[in-house]
């Protein structure tokens, strides 16, 4: 057996692994939103669940997997909600936006330029998560971020507004 590194330059340190209602659905609908690419499966014989799904989106890894509930496993449809954000970085956060709204995700909040120098939008996927998509549109350093942080009303603070009907 080859040793190998804890730490994968080409997976990266941090990767999200999220539970879905359907993987093969939801790898469907994360290709046409925000073209991602389909990289491995992980399936047992005789078990209809999938277990491991990885894909590509940009230059990040998203791994999925079927509900287990009998493992405490479950989707946000199952639990009520999210209470995690995906943030994906893109260089055009309208064109992202909208191809995500065409694949069947909700819009919770519509792409708007936000005080930390983004364009910014929220949706929910069909499978109940949460994702921000953000161009960058200049580089702002801290101190300048809570100086206008501090001139713009509470509820614009949050990347998502709380009467929106989101989270």
């Amino acid at each position: 057996m080859t040793p190998v590194s804890a730490l994968s330059a080409e997976i990266g340190r941090l990767v999200a692994q999220i539970t879905v209602s359907d993987v093969n659905a939801a790898v469907e609908f994360y290709r046409r939103a925000f073209g991602a690419d389909e990289l491995y499966r992980g399936e047992l014989d005789g078990e209809p669940r999938i277990f491991f799904c990885e894909l590509l989106l940009g230059g990040a890894r998203l791994l999925l997997q079927d509900e287990f509930p009998e493992y405490h496993l479950l989707s946000p449809l199952s639990l009520g909600g999210a209470s995690v954000t995906m943030r994906l970085n893109v260089s055009d956060a309208e064109t992202t936006h909208r191809q995500a709204l065409d694949a069947g995700a909700r819009e919770i909040a519509p792409v708007t330029l936000k005080f930390w120098g983004a364009k910014t939008g929220v949706l929910e996927d069909p499978f109940g998560h949460r994702w921000m998509v953000c161009s960058f549109i200049e580089d702002v350093d801290p101190g300048e971020i809570l100086r206008r942080a501090r001139s713009v009303p509470p509820e614009q603070r949050l990347p998502i507004r709380v009467n929106s009907g989101g989270a």
